[in-house]
């Protein structure tokens, strides 16, 4: 998987990925902008809802903005042409923007085709850029969320066996105090009664034994 994508995401969530990503083909320069560059952010993970939006999207309008820059050809493109736009902002004519935008970079060799044909490259590697990150974020939700969904399930099942566990072991406990209790008022009951009758067998003995005495010469 492209370590472009993969970078970006680690905006959010920890993805880790050991493998090197395989380098894709550079096409000419007059045909394409510079390969895109590597993103430097680094990921924590934000649970919950998601209070730091705006901080994010700034981030990514600047991540965007040094894909550019670094992806940029020499000479004036569409991607210089962009930024004199942006900084006209205070013209309120957007007519007025484009056409000094365009009158300021054509003296410098920019034509209109060559403005059309840039913007279409840098769309280009905008898709490029996107799906990588798509496929990023597919292998971080099947890591961090899909995975995790699964062992959380595992363990709520885990913890309903256990609690069958428990109440079964309960039950026996109360089995097992009502076996105790009756048990004990047996064993209570009949150690008892033998005191008792033998207590009677004895003082049968001992009489028999005066009588004996007494009456066989």
């Amino acid at each position: 998987m492209a370590s472009l994508g993969k970078k970006i995401l680690s905006a959010f969530v920890e993805v880790n990925d050991d493998k090197k990503p395989e380098a894709a083909k550079p096409l000419p320069k007059e045909e394409l902008p510079k390969a895109a560059p590597e993103p430097v952010f680094s990921f924590t993970s934000n649970a919950g809802g998601n209070p730091y939006a705006s901080a994010v999207n700034s981030k990514f309008a600047a991540y965007f903005d040094k894909l550019f820059h670094e992806a940029n050809i020499p000479g004036p493109d569409y991607y210089e042409f962009s930024k004199m736009i942006e900084a006209m902002q205070a013209i309120p004519d957007e007519q007025v923007r484009y056409l000094t935008a365009y009158a300021g970079l054509s003296v410098q060799g920019l034509d209109k085709q060559k403005l059309l044909t840039t913007a279409s490259q840098y769309l280009q590697l905008l898709e490029t850029d996107a799906n990588n990150f798509l496929n990023s974020v597919d292998a971080a939700l099947r890591e961090k969320v899909h995975e995790k969904k699964r062992q959380l399930e595992e363990k709520d099942k885990r913890i309903q066996q256990l609690a069958q566990e428990i109440s079964a072991l309960q039950n026996e406990l109360l089995t097992l105090q009502g076996e105790i209790k009756e048990n004990e008022a047996k064993i209570e009951a009949n150690t008892g009664g033998y005191k008792n009758e033998s207590e009677v067998m004895k003082n049968r003995i001992n009489h028999d034994m005066e009588k004996i005495k007494r009456y066989i010469q």
